[in-house]
């Protein structure tokens, strides 16, 4: 008589046991998932939504954090954000791993290899956890989807493209210009 295969469930202590390979990894209700390293495209939007965020600090007291960042959602869920945003009076606490609780905002920028995890799973984790808002940054159709949280779900608030501005309730007074975000992706060599 066979045995029926039963999935292991790591665990926040199993993944914190691995040895540094410098890889990053998300641990999703008990599944551990490798994050594959960024296209040039990814890492250039990544700067600069940086570059625009920081300078609402001194304006909002708006701090970002950027992957690899560890943000611990739930019981034993493990995200890797590409942008985190904490707001004063925020609920989630800054921790020696990483950040504890749902941040004020969270931008994930799409890539072919996690667009679906991005849009599906961590959508309704962040929503669940409570993530007050959630970009999608799509690089290629150079747009930006602001979903905002009612009733533990993330709900589409707005979806803004080049030539618009992205404005948003929990960043009073900013209106961040998309071509800015998407500025220098065109000199990206195949």
């Amino acid at each position: 008589m066979a045995l029926p295969h039963i999935p292991y469930r790591w665990t926040l202590d199993d993944l914190f046991a691995l040895p540094d390979d410098g890889k990053r990894y998300e641990l999703v209700e008990g599944q551990l998932t490798e994050m594959p390293a960024p296209s040039m495209a990814h890492a250039i939007v990544v700067a600069n939504l940086l570059r625009l965020l920081f300078a609402l600090r001194s304006a909002i007291g708006l701090e970002t954090f950027t992957a690899p960042m560890a943000v611990f959602l739930r019981s034993q869920d493990l995200l890797q954000p590409d942008i985190v945003g904490l707001l004063p009076n925020s609920r989630a606490r800054r921790v020696k791993a990483g950040i504890d609780g749902p941040p004020d905002l969270v931008i994930e920028v799409l890539s072919p290899s996690t667009r679906d995890h991005d849009l599906l799973t961590k959508r309704a984790l962040y929503g669940l956890a409570g993530v007050r808002e959630y970009w999608i940054v799509d690089p290629e159709a150079r747009t930006v989807e602001r979903l905002s949280l009612h009733d533990d779900a993330l709900h589409r608030a707005s979806l803004a493209s080049v030539g618009e501005s992205l404005e948003s309730p929990l960043l009073p007074g900013a209106a961040i210009p998309l071509a800015a975000i998407f500025a220098d992706l065109d000199g990206i060599e195949d």
